[in-house]
């Protein structure tokens, strides 16, 4: 049987990482979880079926969601990977960043959007 997870979250809130692995799966996309960017590497690892990364971008431990989305690249080429930010315009974008940031909390029929157009239809 093949693995259904086509997606990593990786928030460092329980609360809001339930949440939005709640909304994924009830949207038809179910999701494996992490909590740091140590978890989110092995998570990945564990899953190759992962296409897909949304990537709290303060994470604990020293690694932003920017260092954190590099390293999944580098890890997996492939993978696309979209940070998600409560800060709205007053993050600072590092030097030569050229990814997408999600406004947090994400709307559901956004996230449905997002999902779709990454993921395909569910």
């Amino acid at each position: 049987m093949s693995d259904p997870v086509k997606l990593l979250v990786v928030e460092d809130d329980p609360v809001l990482r339930d949440i939005m692995g709640d909304a994924c799966a009830a949207l038809g996309y179910p999701a494996a979880l992490a909590a740091t960017p140590v978890d989110a590497i092995g998570v990945l690892a564990q899953h190759d079926s992962i296409r897909l990364a949304l990537v709290d971008v303060v994470l604990p431990g020293g690694i932003s969601g920017f260092a954190l989305a590099q390293q999944l690249r580098d890890a997996r080429p492939e993978l696309e990977v979209l940070l998600l930010s409560g800060y709205g315009k007053t993050l600072t974008l590092p030097p030569g960043f050229t990814g997408r940031v999600l406004a947090k909390p994400l709307p559901l029929e956004q996230l449905r959007a997002v999902l779709s157009e990454h993921l395909g239809a569910a």
